[in-house]
């Protein structure tokens, strides 16, 4: 049986038809990918950009040559600084800062409206997007299904920065997006249908989930175009946003909430450790700049093995 095995994979690698297919090097010389030269001169917007996961974001774009427009809330200081500190690090970069409010139908209407401004003037043609707005509300875990939803404030305005916001700057930057396109959405574990809800989570996560459907979808519907569309989800990951939580459970002591919030929080994770905003951006560097084509729509978690709890 392993000679006739043996022998007739012979058979087939000597075919004509074996002979005729381009070997894999051959392949991936001419697979359509979007690679740094594509990036370089370019636009790439990116919500949440003055801090966090988004400022590593563009950190990794400015490095492969792209053009930014980085999308923030209200803090105009800390927006500023990081353009300096982008423009110090990339001497010669160009980006520009807009902020706006995407909590509300109207403000996310003027404010995507003012980043295609921006985009614009940068030349207009944009090669990536990546969504990495937040909003933390100062009284999340009092609103949740269940007895908590009488009011749809907060409910809309997380439906309005995540889905509605991702959908409306898609759109826009599809019109100004050639092949080889890259868009990217920030999410969370518990957000879709493979993974466990994250109670407590119920109304930033209802709005994700809407957010990754309309990620699978655009896959679907712009791979012809050979753009690809996929999110990415981190775990926990040490930003200045959590400094909040833990100055509140510290009462004002900055060590004593860090050391608690570790304790609640770290336990949950396989790897018990903070994630670095880089080791987030990372993952979208790559889906940008290196991947040939064959990742859309998907959801990858870069969560230290949350998702599996």
């Amino acid at each position: 049986m392993i000679a006739i095995s043996l022998v007739a994979a012979a058979a087939i690698a000597w075919s004509p038809l074996a002979r005729n297919q381009p070997n894999t090097a051959s392949r991936l010389a001419h697979a359509p990918r979007m690679d740094a030269a594509a990036v370089a001169g370019n636009v790439a917007i990116v919500t949440g950009g003055s801090g966090g996961i988004g400022l590593a974001v563009c950190h990794r774009l400015a490095a492969r040559g792209a053009k930014l427009v980085l999308g923030y809330g209200s803090d105009e200081k800390r927006a500023a600084a990081a353009c300096d500190e982008l423009r110090t690090a990339y001497p010669g970069i160009r980006v520009v800062s807009v902020g706006g409010d995407l909590t509300t139908d109207a403000s996310r209407t003027a404010t995507v409206d003012l980043i295609f401004e921006a985009v614009d003037a940068l030349g207009g043609n944009v090669s990536a997007f990546v969504h990495a707005a937040g909003y933390f509300a100062a009284d999340l875990l009092s609103h949740h299904f269940d007895g908590a939803c009488d009011d749809f404030a907060m409910y809309d305005a997380y439906q309005s920065i995540y889905p509605k916001s991702f959908v409306a700057i898609t759109e826009k930057a599809l019109q100004r997006m050639g092949r080889g396109g890259r868009i990217i959405a920030i999410s969370n574990p518990g957000c879709n249908a493979m993974q466990t809800p994250r109670v407590g989570y119920d109304m930033p996560g209802q709005g994700k989930a809407t957010m990754e459907f309309a990620v699978r979808m655009y896959a679907m519907r712009t791979a012809k175009r050979g753009i690809c569309v996929n999110a990415v989800s981190p775990g926990y990951t040490d930003t200045a946003e959590w400094d909040k939580a833990r100055l509140q459970m510290g009462g004002g002591d900055l060590e004593k909430g860090r050391a608690m919030l570790d304790a609640r929080m770290l336990v949950r994770s396989p790897i018990q450790r903070w994630a670095a905003p880089d080791e987030i951006a990372q993952t979208v560097d790559f889906l940008v700049g290196e991947q040939t084509g064959m990742i859309t729509g998907a959801t990858i978690p870069v969560d230290g093995g949350l998702h599996l709890t």
